[in-house]
């Protein structure tokens, strides 16, 4: 068993290096597409239409219903073509390659806890069927970082909209 303590800031580090070599303007979009999936599970018709399916018996059912949208959307922020190309200066390559680092970092954060903390609200991280393979934290599941502080309880309510208006006038003004 590997430490999920470990596991989880590797897999970040990692992202982080996703995101350097994407560069730090599609990772911005990832980001959007990313806080978008996360507004569109906070309004309530789409939370009716998915309950059914997140309500299945099995807990790993319950966690790839909840979680497949949201990785669909991801997909599709990853996928995403370079929209400024050429726009920004060569000069500052260290800068570049350091935001680009910080924002694959934060892309991985946003993905890892957002799958760790529905894992554990599905009980797929207390299933004996499934639980063999992360070791739990000495304090229990519930007091881990990434799902204490997951990203999906970070960003709820009002600072959601906040942070989605303010990433999409970002989006807009430097990037397009």
């Amino acid at each position: 068993m590997i430490n999920a303590e470990v596991f989880f800031l590797f897999y970040i580090i990692v992202w982080g290096f996703i995101g350097t070599s994407r560069g730090w303007v599609r990772d911005v979009i990832v980001t959007f597409s990313m806080i978008f999936a996360f507004f569109i599970y906070s309004v309530p018709q789409v939370t009716d239409l998915l309950k059914p399916l997140w309500e299945q018996e099995a807990s790993i059912w319950r966690f790839f219903w909840r979680s497949l949208p949201f990785l669909i959307i991801t997909g599709f922020g990853y996928l995403s073509p370079i929209v400024a190309r050429g726009r920004f200066s060569e000069a500052a390559r260290f800068e570049r390659g350091l935001l680009s680092f910080i924002v694959g970092a934060f892309n991985g954060y946003l993905l890892f806890s957002t799958l760790a903390y529905w894992a554990f609200q599905a009980g797929v991280l207390t299933d004996a069927q499934y639980s063999n393979l992360f070791a739990a934290p000495p304090q229990g599941w519930g007091e881990f970082f990434f799902i204490k502080s997951a990203a999906p309880v970070v960003f709820s309510g009002s600072l959601l909209l906040i942070v989605l208006i303010g990433i999409f006038l970002f989006v807009i003004v430097v990037l397009v």
